[in-house]
């Protein structure tokens, strides 16, 4: 049996482990929530890549910095590698995004006095000093702190949440902008269903570049190329 090494930080992550018998997986940080997983899991330094025959990259889809470093890691020693990624969204003809190429450049398209939700963390809101808005910031688990903006609140959470939901928070919250990475997945869509239904804007951050190489969108494409290895 092939032994693979899982880099963690998405959901497919643990769908893949799930699906193999000799896993270990590797967290590029702590989980917020913490997962029941069904294999061993390391934490801190990279595990010894000698021991592994295969290895897949399976971070968070906007986490282009624990991507490009276990990719260089696995190509130093010639470990096999492949990319588990989701497909990012994409904004349909009655969506009203705006796209970003940072968190940053939000100031300049979000319009002073905006209320924003955000799913970002603490490291993306300090890019957003400069925007003069209220931004409401969903996490999931305890906020860890005070909140690092002028003007907003943390609002602790844990979905899923269904578009009706999304629909009643938006309205009661008087939103009007969402400010969010183009994560991918079911999990965080139906916010932006909602937003499209009440007609609010986006301003969608793109995914950092991933280096090149096997890309699998799917846990299925991903076991057929740990399979064919």
């Amino acid at each position: 049996m092939k032994r693979v090494l899982i880099i963690g930080g998405s959901v497919e992550a643990w769908h893949l482990a799930c699906s193999l018998d000799h896993a270990t997986v590797w967290l590029p940080e702590p989980e917020r929530v913490a997962r029941d997983w069904p294999c061993p899991v390391a934490q801190g330094a990279l595990p010894a890549l000698h021991q592994f025959d295969v290895m897949v990259i399976a971070c968070h889809p906007c986490d282009g910095n624990t991507a490009g470093m276990c990719w260089r890691a696995a190509k130093a020693i010639d470990l096999p590698v492949a990319f588990l990624r989701r497909p990012a969204w994409r904004a349909g003809a009655r969506d009203r995004w705006v796209l970003l190429r940072s968190e940053r450049s939000a100031a300049a398209v979000i319009p002073t006095g905006a209320r924003v939700l955000t799913t970002l963390g603490r490291q993306g809101l300090g890019e957003l000093k400069s925007l003069k808005a209220h931004v409401l910031a969903r996490r999931l688990g305890a906020p860890g702190g005070a909140f690092p903006l002028r003007h907003g609140r943390f609002l602790p959470a844990k979905g899923p949440f269904a578009i009706a939901q999304e629909e009643r928070f938006l309205r009661k919250e008087r939103v009007d902008w969402l400010l969010l990475r183009n994560a991918g997945g079911p999990g965080g869509w139906p916010k932006l269903a909602a937003a499209r239904q009440l007609g609010l804007s986006v301003a969608m951050v793109a995914r950092p570049a991933w280096p090149g190489g096997v890309s699998c969108a799917s846990v299925a494409e991903a076991k057929t190329w740990i399979d064919r290895k």
